[in-house]
């Protein structure tokens, strides 16, 4: 058997290499269509002759959606022990499950009334599963698929290679092959990774379609996979090839694949494209291609089986061939052109339209300047080296041209340079194209003072002082010894003015004048500082040069030197001065001490202080005696607090004092006569005198206060409205009576309540908060001490909860609705019912809960409860609305109204839900897929002749009407 096999293998071989494997579309009449285009494009379109462009061909298919090419497709699936959810790296993942769940899918979406399928699983060999159309037995091959061993891809192609040697003239040969490694095995003196790869190419050659997909580990690199390379390498095309990170998404790389199969732009595709004779190929610039072009000489050919719907982009580069030679060149010669079959067998040929590329020689660059400096009056020959310099280029220094420029080589020129002003400038190089280099020359030499005037200055500055000389540049600087004398004007390279700065001190400082390109120049002891006149202030006199002793009166400090800042001192008190100009100060006295004479002195910013010795006078002051004539009103409560008026004469504003029997009394000075004073509490009733004094004059109004005992009043409580009320309190409540009093304070329960006086019969309160409910006690107390209580007059109820809405207010009974129950004093212990039934509840706010609402056997109106930790509770109208009626299928037409057993047959209507029952007469058929709520397809089941009725009942056991099948 195996000498067998072994034969049969040779034979396939040689009939492989002399006919290939598919059977291409004979050549007939053309499509309608043209289902290609090719365009092609270069990055960038302008270079120098040193460097390189990329060329992109962009090739794109839109294959006919009505046409469907018959495939006969082999399913390579890796079954390796790397496939094993035990195999490390796989981390638990079972690749095997996964990829024989993604397979049986694959299989599931093919049209088996145009596809085949087999099956080949390998690991160090291959088994397979021969071309088949019964879905059923394909996927319960490939259920029997287990994990272990190697990996021998290249035995795998092999045996699919085998099987497709019995595929259908009329039909497409597919392979479809997934791994999850490199290669591993091959036979002996073969490296496996390069025998795979030689086996995928001798199955493309022979005409098959190879798709392949790489399954990866979750964090694998897919540029540096080896069985991500690999499998790239072996796909028709790059849209021919996919990936995965991990085996859960290899169910939509599969389903990709099923929709692509048998589907094509174009058969047999042959890429030619020949690069232009100013050009060439840069080598390995085209290794990244798939597939990889064959190149000769300056053309590139590729070609690969098919062009499916999408769009394939080749890349490569391209280099001028002379390096001398500029200009605009096309990229490609007009002979380029893509040669293939579309899906009528006829041969197609287009153009590939080239692309120009503009040329150019590389801009010069300078990268030195020797020597890079020299004297403005020019002269010195410079030596300018760098790259890419043109015989005829010409050099410039600023915006002057150099002389004598001497072309040496494309690194050297030579030139004389011509005068120029002191400083920077570019050195230019054009090469006759009109590029230019730039670089740097320093035209350089020490500045010269020929005059500095004047000559002198005072030692605060500000002189404008005009040098004049040479070589003087925008930017200098210039000091005067060591500070730096602020540019007044620059009027050009000899003559600049500056403000002399600030001396140290008196006497001469060298004159330094440095240029922003460090050339410097000193005149020693070049600007003299004179001497200042003295700046010290001084007190001529003082005007007027007495007052009271008391102050207060308004004096003039006269003198020179005066600064705003300054301070006066009379005597040894600091006085609010005001500066009014540098000859005079504005001065507010401050009281002295005593009467007498005392300095005057000025203190600057500094702290010095300038005294002009006993120039100011305090005079003494005698205040008039008072005398008392009355006290309005001459009697009063103990307590105090009451307002009363002395009148008399002779008061003094500031001096003035009252004594109330033993008390001395703050008052108020109105007038001269008056004198108001509140008055101050005492212990016992009686008469006291009244005192009023200034200083030691003072007068007495015997027994002029009389001081009462308090007449006390008791209130009476008769109502208290309302007189309960929850625990929280802020409400108001009145308290009803008689004998109230303006000032009363009200209590509950010995807590303060917050209370405004209304009449003698009424008190309006603010009912204070309290954490225990129950009955408590109201006081009353007059502001002087008559006292009520009622007992129990008021009590505390607990926080109830309340409902004031539910949005929304109904719900269907089948559960699970959202609503919101709105009110007050809810806490987070709130608990919900409905019917009876608990709630999820969720706690929002003391004034929302959010409640999920159970299902229900009951519509209509039921109670939802509100319920708090506290036993407090709250109820609120709810109700329950009937389950939506669903709606009954309909069919509205058959895809086919006549057949036999086994067709598939499409039903079209409306309502279908997912597993949904067909029946053909009384026969249920076996095979229904629902494909969505107007379409479901079904395979006809066996059972029947003649003409039957066919309904649809969905899974609620509602039925739609019928409709007639007729068997052939």
């Amino acid at each position: 058997m195996k000498k067998f096999k072994q034969c049969f293998t040779i034979i396939f071989a040689v009939w492989f290499a002399l006919y290939g494997l598919i059977a291409a579309p004979q050549q007939g009449e053309a499509a309608i269509n043209d289902y290609v285009s090719v365009t092609k494009s270069a990055n960038p379109t302008k270079i120098t002759t040193q460097e390189e462009t990329e060329i992109a061909l962009n090739i794109t298919g839109t294959p006919p959606a009505n046409v469907v090419m018959p495939n006969d497709v082999v399913l390579i699936i890796d079954k390796s022990g790397s496939m094993a959810p035990t195999y490390g790296p796989n981390n638990g993942e079972d690749k095997m499950t996964n990829a024989k769940e993604a397979a049986k899918g694959f299989v599931d979406l093919m049209d088996m009334t145009k596809h085949r399928v087999a099956v080949v699983d390998f690991s160090s060999s291959a088994s397979s599963f021969p071309f088949t159309v019964d879905k059923d037995t394909a996927k319960s091959y490939i259920n029997t698929i287990n994990s272990g061993g190697g990996t021998a891809t290249g035995n795998a192609i092999d045996a699919a290679v085998a099987l497709l040697a019995d595929h259908r003239t009329e039909a497409q040969p597919v392979i479809v092959l997934m791994t999850d490694g490199a290669a591993t095995e091959s036979p002996k003196n073969t490296d496996p990774f390069d025998y795979a790869l030689q086996r995928a190419q001798a199955a493309k050659d022979a005409g098959v379609i190879f798709y392949t997909i790489a399954l990866l580990n979750p964090n694998e690199d897919p540029i540096t996979s080896a069985p991500n390379v690999l499998m790239k390498n072996m796909a028709t095309t790059a849209t021919h090839h996919h990936f995965v990170l991990g085996s859960n998404g290899l169910n939509q790389i599969y389903a990709a694949i099923v929709k692509e199969i048998g589907m094509a732009s174009a058969y047999d595709v042959t890429v030619t494209d020949i690069v232009g004779n100013d050009f060439e190929i840069v080598p390995g610039s085209f290794e990244d291609n798939i597939p990889k072009p064959t190149v000769t000489g300056n053309t590139l050919t590729w070609k690969f089986n098919e062009l499916k719907n999408s769009a394939l982009t080749f890349k490569y580069k391209i280099r001028p061939v002379d390096k001398m030679k500029a200009g605009t060149f096309p990229a490609s010669l007009n002979t380029s052109s893509i040669t293939y079959k579309d899906y009528a067998g006829a041969n197609r040929t287009k153009s590939i339209q080239s692309v120009n590329i503009t040329v150019k020689l590389p801009a010069p660059v300078i990268t030195a300047v020797t020597e890079p400096f020299g004297h403005p009056n020019g002269g010195e020959t410079v030596t300018i080296t760098g790259q890419n310099f043109v015989s005829g280029a010409t050099v410039k220094f600023g915006s002057t041209a150099a002389t004598n420029v001497a072309f040496v080589s494309s690194t050297e020129i030579t030139t004389t340079v011509p005068a120029g002003k002191q400083g920077m400038v570019d050195v230019s190089v054009t090469n006759p194209d009109n590029q230019v280099a730039k670089a740097q020359y320093q035209y350089k030499t020490d500045p010269i003072i020929t005059s500095i005037t004047p000559a002198n200055g005072p030692l605060v500055g500000g002189t404008i002082v005009s040098i004049k000389g040479q070589y003087f540049m925008s930017g200098l600087t210039v000091k005067f010894g060591d500070k730096t004398a602020p540019l007044f004007y620059y009027y050009g390279p000899d003559q600049i003015s500056v403000k002399s700065p600030i001396g140290a001190e008196a006497g001469p400082v060298d004159v330094t004048l440095t240029n922003p390109d460090g050339t410097t120049v000193t005149v020693t002891g070049g600007f003299t500082y004179d001497a200042p006149p003295s700046t010290d202030p001084e007190i001529v006199s003082i005007s007027p040069d007495n007052g009271v002793v008391t102050g207060g009166n308004t004096i003039y400090v006269n003198g020179k030197n005066f600064k705003n800042g300054m301070k006066v001192v009379i005597g040894s008190k600091d006085a609010s001065t005001s500066y009014i100009s540098a000859t005079q100060l504005r001065v507010t006295v401050p009281a002295g001490d005593a009467a007498g004479t005392v300095d005057v002195s000025v203190r600057t910013a500094e702290g010095a202080v300038y005294t002009k010795p006993q120039s100011y006078t305090y005079n003494a002051i005698e205040y008039p005696t008072p005398t008392i004539t009355s006290v309005t009103p001459n009697t009063g409560l103990i307590t105090g607090g009451n307002t009363v008026y002395v009148n008399g004469t002779n008061f003094v504003n500031g001096v003035t004092k009252v004594t109330f029997g033993t008390n001395d009394v703050n008052a108020t000075y109105v007038n001269s006569t008056t004198l108001r004073l509140t008055v101050p509490a005492v212990a016992t009733a009686g008469k006291v005198d009244i005192i009023v004094s200034n200083n030691d004059q003072a007068a007495l109004l015997p027994e002029g206060y009389e001081y009462t005992m308090p007449i006390i009043s008791e209130p009476h409580i008769t109502a208290v409205t309302p007189k309960q009320g929850s625990i929280k309190g802020g409400y108001i409540a009145y308290i009803d009576g008689e004998n109230f009093s303006g000032g009363a304070t009200v209590t509950l329960g010995g807590i303060n309540a917050s209370v405004t006086y209304i009449n003698s019969g009424q008190l309006k309160i603010v009912v204070p908060a309290t954490a225990l409910t129950g009955v408590v006690d109201v006081t009353v107390t007059n502001k002087d001490g008559g006292t009520e209580t009622l007992a129990g007059g008021f009590e505390y109820l607990p926080i109830l909860p309340e409902i004031t809405s539910i949005s929304p207010a109904s719900a269907s009974r089948a559960g699970g609705a959202t609503i919101y129950v709105n009110g007050n004093n809810f806490d987070i212990s709130a608990a919900v019912s409905i019917n009876g039934v608990n709630a999820t509840t969720a706690y929002v706010n003391s004034t929302s809960l959010r409640v999920t609402v159970p299902a229900s056997s009951t519509v209509g109106q039921v109670p939802l409860v509100v319920s708090l930790s506290s036993g407090q509770s709250a109820t609120f109208a709810f109700t329950y609305t009937e389950l939506p009626v669903a709606a009954a299928p309909v069919i509205t037409s058959l895809s086919s109204v006549t057949g036999k057993a086994g067709n598939v047959v499409y039903i079209y209507g409306t309502n279908f839900k997912n597993k949904p029952k067909v029946y053909f007469g009384s026969v249920e058929a076996t095979t229904v897929v629902y494909t969505s709520s107007t379409t479901i397809r079904v395979t006809v089941p066996t059972g029947n002749t003649g003409e039957v009725l066919v309904k649809v009942v969905n899974p609620d056991t509602l039925e739609s009407n019928t409709v007639t099948y007729t068997y052939n």
